[in-house]
């Protein structure tokens, strides 16, 4: 068995521990599970700097792409988890971190090798801080539902075991609002790069494909949350709701747009 297996296999245990959590009586399973997220994320650090190492992309295909959005998203988890407590969030984190490195165990094709953008520091610098922005959005996503359904089970007074295990409202809107103030300088950032890259690899600034277009949307839709946030006190359910929309347009751009309509980024979904 490849040692690259020891990746998705600690996401498993972490996942099936995280939820044992949240449904038992252990509390101990959370312990193990943190640990074992951590062995994920050494190992899949250590998978990068081999390719790096390589001379290999280390973004590129949906396999690799993926592979480095669930290493973003993991270390934003580890990072809040560190700083709030969030430890319920991890039966979410780890399960999609898990879906998410399954894809690179695949063969490869050898497709991504030959791709002479992916070789231009700019173009990398701009997948980086993205992929970097989404996965401060995706764990704002994540904070997003359990706030939903933690405010819906206290305003029905429906309390049980499970809602003592949540962070509290205050703490996932906490964890929204940094992601949100983290997440959007990079993204913007990011575009800014991607823009002035496909001026230097392509001759273009723009060309108003689907894919730059829903890039737009997301950022404007995350530049009116943040706008909302920072001047209009947008707090609570709203803020929720706002990051679970956002990342719900993440997805489509990311894997329908990216699928039908990639134009100049059909590099990273060979």
């Amino acid at each position: 068995m490849s040692w690259q297996w020891v990746i998705p296999l600690s996401y498993f245990i972490s996942s099936v521990l995280y939820c044992g959590y949240l449904w038992t009586k252990n509390p101990k399973a959370s312990v193990i599970g943190f640990y074992g997220i951590c062995l994920g994320l050494l190992f899949q650090s250590i998978n990068l700097i081999v390719l790096y190492m390589r001379g290999e992309p280390i973004a590129g295909g949906l396999d690799r792409s993926l592979f480095l959005f669930s290493w973003f998203i993991t270390i934003v988890y580890l990072i809040l988890q560190s700083k709030f407590n969030a430890v319920a969030l991890g039966a979410f984190i780890a399960p999609l971190s898990l879906l998410m490195t399954l894809p690179s165990l695949l063969p490869h094709n050898g497709i991504i090798q030959s791709s002479t953008p992916l070789k231009n520091p700019m173009i990398i610098i701009h997948i980086l801080l993205v992929l970097f922005g989404e996965a401060l959005f995706t764990v704002a996503f994540f904070a997003g539902l359990v706030y939903i359904f933690q405010e819906n089970r206290l305003k029905s007074k429906n309390l049980g075991g499970l809602i003592k295990k949540l962070p509290s409202l205050t703490t996932l809107d906490s964890i929204n609002h940094i992601c949100l103030l983290i997440g959007f300088p990079l993204l913007t950032i990011g575009l800014i790069l991607g823009l002035l890259s496909a001026r230097v690899v392509w001759g273009e600034l723009w060309d108003w494909g689907q894919k730059e277009t829903w890039s737009i949307a997301v950022w404007i839709l995350y530049a009116v949350l943040i706008h909302g946030r920072v001047t209009s006190g947008w707090r609570g359910k709203k803020a929720a709701i706002g990051a679970v929309l956002g990342f719900v347009i993440i997805l489509f751009s990311f894997f329908v747009i990216g699928y039908l309509a990639p134009g100049m980024h059909d590099f990273l979904i060979k």
